[in-house]
């Protein structure tokens, strides 16, 4: 009996001392990976990435080691696949990110070729850029075979550095991109201002809108006349959204090779964007109407069926489908219930 009950402790012993260095032995396993497939959402940043899926919208993070293939852009509206594991700190962390994208091509000419540096924008999909330089905002292609073996990943808000050339379709089309800290930005920076046909050296003139302004001409009555400037993708309206007949602006332009004035930059001489607010995303309204007269730089009276709304127009709104707001003109907009109890205006799309 004692030799039983001595062999049963000892048993015991053996188990407990076995749990103990089982316990002592760090783990080193690596961590179950998930995947997740969405859509970017546009509150995503270089180091946060907002994944909508099905069962609601995700907050994963993005380290220097988080491989990418199949697709370079990560940006609002890009569907992708993640595949995740739950780091020490609690956050999902992306382990490697695939996707697909496909755009056109067309002839490019080589005699234009440009170099730019700048910041992704809002409004960037995969086929258009939205580049913020010193002189305003570039609006670049990018195609099939654009070479983005240089840059980590496209993602609002990161540098890069760009190769441009113009293509057959007027748009400047990206033939490379980097990142900027890849080499140094600042003869590139200085090739944008002496190259770049979007960003020529010219002049600049105040005035008043007049009617008959439209989406690609300004018309504007200076103390010398009218003046007409033509409107296209080059032009930065980001301090002017609002073309309607009595605006003040004033208006940076350059001679075209068409012998046209186009307008490089677009700034409302008296009036500004409201400030920005908490949106509440359960409050999310699509509403379709026309810009009436009262509309300003800071708010959009929209004409409904069901009366005038106020929608404010601020920092946030995205006006990449609509780039400026004429008198009358039709337009979708997203909107949301800001903390200053009005509605804000997320995006904007024209309806022609």
């Amino acid at each position: 009996m004692k030799k039983s009950l001595s062999a049963t402790i000892g048993v015991l012993l053996t188990m407990v001392l076995v749990a103990i260095m089982g316990l002592s032995v760090p783990s080193v396993s690596k961590a179950a990976e998930t995947t997740f497939s969405g859509t970017v959402s546009d509150k995503t940043t270089s180091e946060i990435l907002y994944l909508t899926t099905s069962g609601g919208t995700m907050e994963i993070k993005l380290d220097s080691n988080t491989t990418i293939s199949g697709t370079k852009l990560v940006l609002p509206g890009t569907t992708i696949s993640c595949s995740c594991y739950r780091g020490s700190d609690e956050y999902w962390h992306v382990s490697s990110i695939s996707g697909s994208s496909q755009v056109g091509k067309v002839t490019l000419d080589a005699s234009t070729k440009a170099t730019v540096t700048g910041s992704i924008a809002k409004g960037t999909s995969e086929e258009l850029l939205y580049l913020v330089v010193d002189n305003g905002t570039m609006q670049i292609k990018m195609d099939d075979d654009t070479d983005l073996d240089d840059v980590t990943m496209l993602i609002i808000g990161k540098k890069v550095k760009v190769v441009v050339e113009r293509g057959s379709d007027a748009y400047m089309h990206a033939i490379s991109i980097a990142d900027a800290g890849s080499s140094s930005s600042s003869s590139s920076s200085t090739t944008t201002t002496t190259t770049s046909s979007s960003t020529s050296s010219g002049s600049t003139v105040s005035g008043t809108v007049e009617k008959g302004t439209t989406a690609s001409i300004l018309y504007l009555s200076t103390s010398a006349g009218t003046m007409e400037f033509v409107l296209d993708l080059g032009t930065d309206a980001s301090a002017c959204r609002v073309l309607l007949p009595g605006q003040k602006i004033s208006v940076s332009f350059y001679r075209g090779s068409d012998a046209w004035n186009h307008t490089s930059k677009l700034v409302n001489n008296s009036d500004t964007a409201s400030s920005t607010a908490t949106l509440d995303s359960s409050t999310q309204a699509t509403i379709t109407g026309t810009v009436d007269d009262d509309t300003d730089e800071g708010t959009l009276h929209l004409d409904t069926n069901d009366g005038v709304m106020e929608i404010r127009l601020d920092s946030n709104t995205n006006f990449s489908k609509c780039p400026v707001l004429l008198l009358n003109k039709s337009v979708t907009v997203v909107a949301q219930r800001g903390s200053d109890a009005y509605y804000h205006a997320v995006t904007i799309t024209s309806n022609y």
